[in-house]
């Protein structure tokens, strides 16, 4: 079933790359802050992927995943 899940989020990330919430840039981990956007996806049993969207005239737009979690480490990761 998770499986299931994570495969159609792929697969909808591929056709709608701006799927998750964008994070303002005052609000990203210093980690992060270099990226040009940053955006947070929710998963099943509360898992949290963060992920750029780049744009490359040759080969079009790419969604790169940086960083997956559960929902407690996204917290610290924010300082929340």
């Amino acid at each position: 079933m998770q499986r299931r899940k994570l495969r159609e989020l792929a697969r909808r990330l591929k056709s709608e790359p701006f799927l998750g919430d964008r994070i303002p840039r005052r609000l990203m981990p210093r980690e992060f802050k270099g990226l040009p956007n940053l955006f947070r996806l929710e998963l099943p049993d509360g898992w949290r992927a963060l992920y750029t969207v780049a744009s490359n005239p040759s080969e079009g737009t790419q969604v790169r995943i940086l960083w997956i979690g559960s929902h407690s480490r996204c917290d610290r990761l924010f300082g929340y």
